[in-house]
């Protein structure tokens, strides 16, 4: 019996691991994408430099990227990594994966209509249901 258990064990931390590690390819390309089509004027470099992933497990960050700092934007890769934490602490249950832009003015060039991370939601909109159906949970 306890063979058996522990077959169960290291196969579902086998898949939890797979699980978290698509979401962080996803979680790249995001950033990637918010940060070269990012279509502002980002004098600073704050706002490039405050946009950043993590991924949550019951609470806990179990990934995140490096929030990398872009010109002088010191300052943004604080608030970035900040904020992203912030919002991890509202999941305390399941896995999920939290893309920022960590400015508090992030949302306000947004509203003006230059793209800080539209263009990272859609292609999550495009790979999300690619992961899913990847992992089974979908049959199509």
């Amino acid at each position: 019996m306890r063979a058996v258990q522990d077959y169960l064990t290291v196969q579902i931390t086998n898949k939890e691991r797979e699980i978290i590690n698509s979401p962080s390819y996803i979680g790249e390309q995001c950033i990637n994408e918010a940060r070269t089509g990012g279509n502002y004027m980002d004098r600073t470099g704050n706002l490039r430099s405050s946009i950043g992933y993590v991924i949550v497990k019951d609470g806990q960050i179990v990934q995140q990227s490096s929030f990398q700092q872009v010109k002088q934007g010191a300052k943004g890769t604080k608030d970035g990594e900040t904020f992203a934490k912030q919002i991890a602490s509202k999941f305390p249950k399941g896995i999920c994966m939290i893309v920022v832009a960590g400015m508090n003015y992030a949302g306000s060039v947004s509203a003006k209509g230059f793209n800080v991370l539209d263009s990272s939601e859609s292609l999550v909109e495009r790979l999300v249901p690619q992961l899913i159906k990847q992992f089974g949970f979908i049959k199509k």
